[in-house]
């Protein structure tokens, strides 16, 4: 017997092989939690690295990346030979002269939708010039792709080219004859310009013109609009006082190359 009068207690190994067993259980339930745990913040942190990856590739493919915009200075020496295109389809609005003597308000108008995607830097334009006629024109030639028949009809043309069709339209060179204030066009903040009317050769509108204005936007120096004006040969409710194309989401910068690809009947 001991000192303390009582029997000595042995240990039992069975018991203290319980009791081991108590203690892995409980830690093994913890380590278990804790690997669920971080397991769990593994998954996020790859779904968030996947799903960024694909985004950019997405955003690659379809050209809705940031585009790299060149900002410049259109108070002087403004300049339609750039990049740049329409974000966002513009108009492309006919303004019909009032016969003298005539009761209406109101000049009738029309309007169409239209885009203009420019490369300067590939000599390269698209330009959607009424609802059914589109030019793809490039350095040394062109196509005019019609769509106002069925099947659509794409024409070749070797002289007409990227230089001599904004020369066409009036824009080779662009003076500024206003005050150096900007002034306000649509809203927006513009710089005005006026080209040429006598180098106008339009193929949908056959009147003489007598004025361009061009408006450059003050902040970008992109090209929103440009309004040409033309005489009345005869007094008829059919002449065209104005054709006016406007771009209010024109970005100074270079177009997917996917724009400027002329349509599959335009192939040889």
């Amino acid at each position: 017997m001991s000192k303390s009068g009582s029997l000595p207690r042995f240990a039992d190994e069975f018991e203290d092989d319980d009791d081991i067993e108590l203690v892995e259980g409980a830690d093994f339930g913890k380590n278990l939690r804790s690997f669920g745990i971080r397991l769990a913040i593994s998954l996020v942190l790859i779904g968030c690295v996947a799903g960024a990856v694909i985004w950019s590739f997405v955003q690659g493919e379809t050209g809705t990346g940031t585009p790299d915009i060149h900002h410049r200075d259109a108070s002087k020496n403004f300049s339609i030979f750039i990049d740049q295109y329409s974000q966002k389809e513009g108009l492309y609005i006919t303004t019909y002269r009032l016969p003298e003597g005539s009761s209406d308000e109101e000049p009738k108008q029309e309007e169409y939708q239209s885009f203009w995607f420019q490369s300067d830097t590939n000599k390269t334009l698209a330009h959607q010039i009424t609802p059914t006629v589109t030019i793809y024109a490039f350095e040394h030639h062109a196509y005019w792709y019609d769509t106002s028949a069925n099947p659509a009809k794409c024409t070749f043309d070797p002289k007409m080219n990227y230089l001599t069709y904004i020369r066409n339209l009036g824009m080779t060179n662009l003076e500024r004859h206003h005050s150096e204030y900007e002034e306000t066009h649509n809203g927006e903040k513009v710089f005005v310009y006026q080209g040429n009317p006598n180098e106008v050769l339009l193929t949908n509108v056959n009147q003489t013109a007598f004025l361009i204005t061009a408006y450059a936007d003050a902040k970008t120096g992109a090209l929103l609009a440009w309004d040409t004006y033309f005489t009345s040969e005869t007094d008829s409710s059919e002449m065209v006082f104005k054709a006016s194309y406007e771009y209010p989401h024109m970005i100074p910068a270079k177009p997917d190359p996917s724009y400027l690809v002329t349509p599959t009947e335009c192939s040889p």
